[in-house]
């Protein structure tokens, strides 16, 4: 059949395919992919993270700027999440849910979208131009302090010590933990570099909260070098603890490393 001539206003509304309404989102899926996979999907409500909720409130601002900028990492009609009350209400409204690989793509995506943007500015402000700054990329900075932070709880040594990361075994169990979490925060301070780099320091309490999360996970999928690589972990920071004694200098026996190695993993 032939098509139909038609003369184009510009001042008039498109009658594209642009201008047609959204596809409707299937709640019951992932709202990023919309698609049925074996995947587990995360809800913010059902996640112990406080204030409750506040997943969708990080996500809808990465959303927004991404269709601000109309470079969308996906293929994803941010439209199509809001239905008329802004897309944090909506989201929250049909409590939507998400696979964490698909979050993890567009939370990545954003990072380094903002760290070209940070590095042209820096540029920039060499040359006298102005330098701007976004809330969302100030958001993932360290927070600036006149003394020693911890890397996860970002505050000052207080009672207990902070200690130095000193080796490359925390640093690669902590972006373990931050990437099956799901934990965006944890995830933008690490892409500053590795521990070590940063001289990062942390509260022992704090590090080993952190592994305290992802255990029950790693016990629940079975994986067992995941499980092996936090009880490795949690063996270096009890050996780090005895090293702390300034009077004494501690000797393991190797049978009783390997029993609390093994104790670890059980």
């Amino acid at each position: 059949m032939a098509k139909r001539h038609i003369l184009i206003d510009p001042a008039q509304p498109s009658t594209s395919k642009q201008s047609r309404p959204p596809p409707r989102t299937n709640w019951e899926l992932c709202i990023l992919y919309q698609a049925e996979t074996d995947e587990p999907l995360q809800c913010p409500l059902r996640s112990t993270m406080k204030p409750s909720g506040s997943g969708y409130a990080s996500l809808t601002e990465d959303l927004l700027q991404f269709k601000g900028l109309r470079h969308m990492p996906m293929e994803l009609n941010v439209n199509r999440l809001d239905d008329c009350d802004g897309v944090e209400a909506t989201l929250r409204t049909h409590s939507a849910q998400w696979h964490k690989k698909c979050r993890l793509k567009i939370f990545i995506k954003m990072f380094d979208q903002q760290s070209r943007a940070e590095s042209t500015s820096g540029q920039q402000s060499s040359t006298g131009a102005p330098t701007v700054h976004t809330r969302s990329a100030a958001a993932h900075r360290l927070p600036q302090s006149t003394e020693p932070i911890c890397f996860f709880c970002n505050k000052p040594a207080g009672t207990a010590d902070l200690h130095d990361a000193a080796t490359k075994e925390i640093d690669k169990n902590v972006r373990r933990c931050a990437t099956e979490l799901g934990d965006t925060e944890l995830l933008a301070k690490l892409s500053a570099g590795d521990m070590i780099a940063i001289e990062a320091k942390y509260h022992r309490n704090c590090l080993r909260a952190l592994y305290n999360k992802i255990r029950p996970a790693a016990l629940k999928d079975e994986d067992a070098d995941r499980l092996h690589g936090i009880a490795f972990a949690e063996l270096v920071v009890f050996m780090e603890d005895m090293h702390a004694d300034e009077e004494n200098a501690p000797v393991f026996k190797l049978a009783d490393v390997a029993n609390l190695y093994k104790t670890r993993l059980e």
